[in-house]
């Protein structure tokens, strides 16, 4: 095959491979926070007639609480609610900008890992689980050891995962904790004040968290750098003084030179007379025109000097104003960074003291309704656009990353003994 067929075949196996993974899950699936995605970028070369991979814009890459992905060379791309082909469109056209290519490269999206979704309820083992493509309710409890029976122990198991759970969101609130310390921190390096405000949420032990040495080491590092920047800062506003100080000698000795050079030119003007009238000699005409001459030309050797410190202070004032817009920056960037881990921290708070009331409470009470042979009721909450919705579904409805499934056993209501029929029919 020449080498031009082969390429314009591989071009169009990539310009495939990328509709493809658009439209296996752009139907029914939008991408969402904790997805992990392979993005691979090719482009056909025109003048060889082969195809070139972008290996800057490759690798695997997971959407942040934001909807973002973070990508080399371009920044962050929004992802979030759309599907892989739209995705895959968006970075196609910015690597065209970004890269000058006079046609679009083909960009593939595939999602590779699926963000979680949660079951509880009458399940053997509620919990976190990673999603699959096409799963539907009744696969969801599958996954989850399937519908919850009744068993001897089963009460110590519902007090063991209880304990698991509780130590799990301990580990989750230290950690909120910590970066609650943290964006306290950042937020003080950001308003440039003196001194940080913890908040009192921060100040608590009841996490496990040291909270006391936590603070301690962000305040040293919230000292330590403003001690580095003041310090910068401090040098360059001397070495500004120093080149307005020279400034200032630089106009004292032009401004003497200039007083000099208009008395030897009025020197000159009665000399040139004198030897006009022939009252002297010419050498001493010349001497003094020499001396007007070198007097001129240390005039000129200042104002260049004078410049030069010019330039200098322009410079120190820009690299001065540079420094604290570059702290400012990092310091806004890692505060954004610690923000989405506490938006996604806080998720996974609520999913685990949803997992404890159901282990302490709902799985107890509903343990003891089981095997009567009542139809279990499949729930569904479904977070879009900012509100969760919840919803009847059936066993083979489908679920998408990110849902809650709730399955629940109706109580059997035990039949009245003989000598409480009377009373059980009298009763509301």
């Amino acid at each position: 095959m020449p080498r031009l067929g082969f390429a314009a075949t591989l071009s169009s196996l990539i310009a495939a491979a990328a509709l493809l993974s658009g439209t296996a899950q752009a139907g029914s699936y939008r991408l969402g926070p904790q997805d992990k995605l392979e993005i691979r970028v090719h482009d056909l070369r025109t003048g060889t007639g082969e195809a070139h991979q972008w290996g800057a814009f490759d690798g695997e890459f997971v959407v942040d609480a934001a909807g973002n992905l973070s990508l080399p060379l371009l920044g962050e791309v929004q992802a979030g609610g759309g599907t892989t082909g739209d995705l895959a469109q968006a970075l196609a056209a910015r690597v065209q900008a970004k890269v000058g290519l006079a046609q679009l490269p083909s960009a593939a999206v595939q999602v590779v890992k699926y963000r979680p979704f949660y079951i509880t309820g009458a399940v053997d083992k509620p919990g976190e689980y990673e999603y699959r493509p096409g799963l539907t309710v009744l696969q969801a409890a599958s996954i989850a050891g399937g519908l919850m029976r009744p068993r001897d122990g089963a009460l110590l198991g519902f007090e063991r995962d209880a304990l698991t759970q509780r130590g799990d969101l301990r580990m989750l609130a230290a950690d909120r904790q910590g970066l609650l310390i943290r964006q306290a921190r950042l937020a003080a390096e950001i308003a440039e004040a003196d001194t940080v405000t913890y908040p009192a949420e921060a100040r608590t032990s009841a996490t496990g968290l040291d909270a006391s040495r936590a603070i301690r080491e962000e305040t040293l590092l919230f000292d330590a750098r403003r001690s580095a920047l003041k310090a910068q800062v401090g040098a360059l506003a001397k070495a500004r003084t120093l080149l307005t100080q020279e400034l200032t000698s630089l106009d004292a000795k032009d401004e003497a030179l200039s007083r000099q050079i208009d008395l030897i030119r009025k020197e000159l003007t009665q000399v040139t007379g004198l030897v006009t009238k022939g009252l002297a000699v010419a050498p001493r005409q010349f001497a003094v025109e020499q001396s007007v001459a070198a007097y001129e030309s240390n005039r000129i050797d200042i104002q260049v000097g004078r410049l030069r410190a010019q330039q200098d202070l322009s410079r120190i004032e820009r690299e001065s104003l540079d420094l604290q817009a570059k702290r400012r920056n990092e310091a806004l960037t890692e505060a954004g960074e610690v923000r989405a881990k506490l938006a996604a921290l806080q998720e996974r708070i609520e999913t685990a003291t949803t997992l404890i009331y159901q282990a302490e409470v709902r799985s107890p009470m509903s343990i003891t309704d089981l095997g009567g042979g009542e139809q279990p009721v499949y729930t569904l909450t479904r977070r879009s656009g900012g509100e969760a919705r919840t919803r009847t579904v059936t066993e083979g409805d489908t679920v998408e990353p990110g849902d809650v499934v709730r399955i629940t056993v109706p109580r059997r209501v035990a039949a009245p003994a003989a000598g409480n029929a009377q009373a059980a029919a009298e009763s509301p």
